[in-house]
């Protein structure tokens, strides 16, 4: 039973090996070959202990890929291959908060451009795409954000008050 142990361990180093080295398939199939000699060894012992090797199998492949690719995140060479999560505010999406456009909420400005619907839109010297949630407005018309969804921003025209008269 060690042998039998000794090589279900061996075949998974062999995965983890594959996984993080690119040997074109000739370490899998080395791990192959030892999980395949496991099992045989097994069931040489008995149909028990050969199902009990397989169940082994099965459990140790998934379980050594998911270990190879752990172990490779941490090397240098992960670091290029594998992509990280960016950074984001909790309850925003990554795309507004990667261009910080949580921030403009409530901002006012005006349209640069015809809004039919999108169109552009100044908010304080800063030029972003815009979507109207009213439909159509003429550029020069001021405008207010009301919200943004995803990496679209939503404006709705400003009313005039009697006081900017």
């Amino acid at each position: 039973m060690t042998l039998v142990v000794a090589l279900i361990l061996v075949g998974s180093a062999l995965v983890i090996a594959e996984v993080m080295f690119p040997s074109f398939g000739l370490i899998g199939i080395m791990a192959a070959t030892c999980f395949l000699f496991a099992i045989l060894e097994a069931f040489d012992m008995g149909d028990t202990q050969g199902y009990g090797a397989v169940a082994a199998v099965v459990l140790a492949i998934p379980g050594a890929i998911w270990s190879g690719f752990w172990i490779l995140r941490t090397t240098p060479l992960g670091n290029r291959l594998l992509m990280k999560p960016p950074p984001f505010k909790t309850g925003a999406s990554p795309a507004a908060a990667e261009a910080g456009l949580d921030q403009l909420v409530g901002r006012e400005g005006h349209t640069e451009s015809p809004m039919r619907p999108a169109g552009i839109v100044d908010l304080d010297g800063r030029r972003v795409d815009a979507v109207s949630d009213g439909g159509f407005l003429a550029a020069g018309t001021r405008v207010r954000v009301t919200h943004v969804e995803g990496n679209r921003i939503v404006v709705t025209e400003v009313e005039s008050s009697v006081a900017d008269a």
